[in-house]
């Protein structure tokens, strides 16, 4: 490795730590999530009671919140974010840096976007492009917020790494684990275990195996967070409710399309240029292109199942969609096979 690799490699590992930082110090200011990650972690040693002042004067979005009006309202709303366990593990495993929990809960953000930032680099072998990508809003967004989705992100871009790599075994396993940080991950685990079993590097025997080890954790978590199943959280999430424990959910196909459509009128123009840049990775036989199909088909079958306008639930396929793509750059050709190339064809 020459000194100059050696150098942009050390820019690179220098600039992803500078902006790590500037996200453990500058979270999302109106995060209301990461408060009620603080009320699960805080309710292992504290009394409810104590917990809910704590959690209702955190910030100016807690304190107007009808939702969070009661301690039972906070209890209601828990099971909701319970369903992530190994994001909560990490919140409470982080106990012994001292740091109060809403730091701790930036630490684990910010070592996220830092161990991202490797992952890509190794991807790519390009530091350059890689420091680019990583500096996308978007993607640096979610790693200011108290929320699952950047260890999320770390993980499951670590497994298709290895899957990319051939390595087969740790990267299914380190998508079984993301699963036990979002439960939505099972999603993109279906759908690699059929990639894999399509392109013959899977057996239908071991996927089937796998793919019950991942539906059987979704169930195992489910049950004992005490969640509350799809169409109570479609309808708390998209058309009301003041606590999901008293939502009766009563919606139709009507008002499905409905939400549908309002929701996807604002993500598609987040989506479209991460689509564009996967059309063109595949155009040009990007190495592990074969990637973008459960990747895209993932993020379709997430859509469908909670239509969202938030992108931070779609941001590992933005990231590893310009992996994918920055995979695909090919040295700029000189002068000279510029004219041959332009010659030959005349």
């Amino acid at each position: 490795m020459g000194t100059w690799r050696i150098f942009t490699i050390c820019m690179y590992l220098g600039f992803v730590a500078a902006v790590s930082w500037a996200c453990f110090c500058h979270p999302v200011a109106d995060d209301f999530d990461r408060y009620i990650y603080e009320a699960l972690v805080r309710g292992k040693y504290e009394t409810p009671e104590v917990v809910y002042p704590i959690i209702k004067h955190s910030n100016k979005r807690a304190e107007e919140s009808s939702i969070l009006d009661s301690p039972t309202h906070l209890g209601q709303l828990e099971p909701l974010y319970a369903i992530k366990p190994l994001y909560v593990k990490a919140i409470e495993a982080t106990a012994f840096t001292g740091l109060p929990i809403q730091s701790r809960i930036n630490l684990i953000s910010a070592l996220s976007l830092f161990g991202a930032g490797i992952i890509v680099l190794a991807w790519t072998a390009k530091p350059g492009y890689s420091a680019l990508l990583m500096a996308v809003s978007a993607i640096v967004r979610i790693f200011r917020v108290g929320t699952p989705d950047g260890l999320s992100t770390l993980v499951v871009l670590a497994g298709l790494w290895a899957i990319s790599r051939s390595k087969l075994l740790p990267g299914v396993l380190l998508l079984l684990v993301s699963v036990w940080i979002r439960t939505d991950n099972i999603l993109l685990v279906i759908t690699i275990l059929g990639y894999l079993i399509w392109q013959k590097r899977m057996t239908l025997v071991d996927a089937g195996v796998l793919s019950a080890l991942a539906v059987g954790s979704v169930v195992f978590i489910s049950h004992f967070s005490g969640n509350y199943g799809w169409r109570v959280l479609f309808q708390f999430s998209f058309i009301g409710g003041r606590a999901p424990a008293e939502i009766d959910p009563h919606f139709g196909v009507a008002e499905y399309l409905a939400v549908a459509t309002g929701s996807a009128e604002t993500i598609i123009p987040q989506v479209a240029i991460w689509a564009l840049l996967g059309i063109v990775a595949w155009k040009w036989y990007s190495p592990s292109r074969g990637l973008l199909m459960p990747v895209w088909v993932a993020v379709a079958a997430h859509f469908l199942l909670y239509p969202s306008p938030e992108s931070r639930y779609l941001v590992w396929a933005f990231l590893v969609t310009g992996v994918i793509f920055v995979s695909a750059l090919q040295p700029v050709q000189g002068p000279k096979a510029c004219d041959t190339e332009i010659h030959g064809a005349a």
